[in-house]
């Protein structure tokens, strides 16, 4: 899915956001790893990848050698995501924690400090095209104002919901990077119409 960067000088697409699941954590299949493999060489924006999984310790040395830079775990999936962060780093990649729809967002408040992005869903993971959580807005403020108190490099990303509208609420939440995938695809205009849309704040 393509991913929009907060920002002055409006959205645009700065890099590609892959969903690998795997009929477990959540009741749905995304992209297969081998197809990353295969669509790195297109593009060189930068690929991150979100593990809807219940085992994301199998997955990370393989998304790293198939040219992802970013590697995102779901919080609700480990026992131990300090293991997890340095696993993701020892691989050579920067790391991204999510925190599910139905999840307290202070659960992931500890591990900030060790991460280089936070991903809330604005709805549950696993389908696109659901409407967005408002319940997701408070998360955002929540983790901005942990963030910004203890000076942390951390960004935070929003998936799940996103349009012109709804970003703009997360926006001003505190999100710094906005996922966007239903709302881009499926606009009756096209592509390009869509992302226009988000930088015209429409």
């Amino acid at each position: 899915m393509p991913i929009l960067q907060s920002g002055k000088s409006g959205s645009r697409i700065d890099r590609i956001h892959w969903d690998v699941m795997d009929n477990k954590y959540v009741p749905n299949t995304g992209i297969d790893e081998e197809s990353i493999k295969k669509l790195r060489p297109r593009t060189k924006k930068l690929f991150e990848t979100h593990l809807m999984v219940v085992d994301p310790e199998n997955h990370i040395q393989k998304i790293a050698d198939y040219g992802n830079e970013l590697a995102i775990f779901h919080i609700e999936t480990v026992r131990q995501p300090e293991k997890i962060i340095r696993q993701i780093r020892d691989a050579g990649m920067k790391t991204g924690i999510c925190v599910n729809n139905r999840t307290d967002a202070r659960v992931v408040l500890p591990f900030l400090g060790k991460a280089d992005l936070c991903l809330v869903m604005g709805v549950e993971a696993g389908f696109g095209g659901q409407e967005f959580n408002p319940a997701a807005l408070g998360k955002i403020k929540l983790i901005r104002q942990h963030i910004d108190k203890n000076k942390l490099g951390c960004k935070i990303e929003v998936d799940g919901g996103i349009n012109p509208q709804t970003g703009a609420l997360c926006t001003q939440a505190g999100c710094d990077i906005l996922v966007a995938g239903t709302f881009i695809f499926r606009h009756p205009k096209g592509i390009g119409q869509a992302v226009k849309e988000f930088r015209d704040g429409k």
